[in-house]
């Protein structure tokens, strides 16, 4: 009797754990599962930002900001960032199939960085969670292409899930908030470049907060773009906006 009721009991301890297992070890879903739908890059995208920034008089500067991305060979592609219409920057990205890798980024308006190896900014499948990378950075001058020094550079990106997002583009639930924060190590200390980045699915960042040291946080929400040859948004009211955010000595963009 005793045996038998040994054995009833070690039986439904048995189909307990089994039913309790796939849950317990159920894999992590992940936030995005394609580079290019959660970051659009094809040929020819264009971005329009309305941007921020408080200043320590307690007055606002605003401006328009625009990203216009242009397709190179293997899979590289080049983002050329213009502010109220004049050229400040480029970016060079190269998508693997696996990461969404930084080439390069100006400094400033005359010096630009190149990265050794690559520094990825995601990977896909993006799940939610931190990785860390390192990279030698060489400091060239923008129009002659001259090495002036070289930096160690480390970077930490985290991606989670996003709050839910209300902007003037529309309202959205499932997107992915990823934080980037690269540090160079110049010889007279560390200068931190930070970014923390709302991504949607289809769209790519549609608002995002940036800084570097000793510089106050620059807002930027997007107001309309060409996606894929599709439009998205009006901006027919970028010049309004821009002047509301100077009058009411605001950094918010909604």
């Amino acid at each position: 009797m005793q045996s038998h009721l040994v054995a009833s009991i070690f039986v439904l301890i048995t189909l307990s754990c089994a039913a309790c297992t796939p849950a317990a070890h159920r894999p992590p879903q992940p936030l995005a599962t394609s580079l290019q739908e959660l970051a659009p890059h094809a040929d020819g995208d264009h971005f329009v930002y309305v941007w921020s920034q408080a200043l320590g008089s307690g007055s606002v500067r605003a401006g328009i900001q625009v990203e216009h991305l242009t397709s190179l060979e293997n899979g590289e592609f080049d983002v050329t960032l213009s502010e109220d219409g004049v050229v400040i920057g480029h970016t060079r990205f190269r998508d693997d199939g696996q990461a969404l890798l930084l080439l390069s980024e100006g400094l400033g308006r005359s010096l630009r960085l190149s990265y050794d190896p690559p520094l990825p900014q995601l990977q896909t499948p993006v799940y939610a969670g931190e990785f860390r990378s390192a990279a030698t950075a060489s400091v060239l001058t923008v129009a002659e292409g001259k090495q002036l020094d070289t930096l160690a550079v480390t970077q930490l990106v985290e991606a989670t899930a996003a709050p839910p997002v209300r902007s003037r583009l529309g309202d959205y639930a499932h997107g992915v908030q990823v934080r980037t924060v690269r540090t160079l190590q110049f010889a007279d200390g560390p200068v931190e470049l930070s970014s923390t980045a709302v991504l949607v699915p289809g769209i790519g960042e549609i608002r995002s907060e940036g800084a570097a040291t000793g510089a106050a946080p620059l807002v930027r929400e997007l107001a309309c773009a060409t996606i894929g040859g599709r439009a998205v948004g009006d901006c027919q009211t970028l010049r309004q906006r821009v002047e509301e955010l100077e009058h009411a000595g605001s950094t918010d963009v909604q």
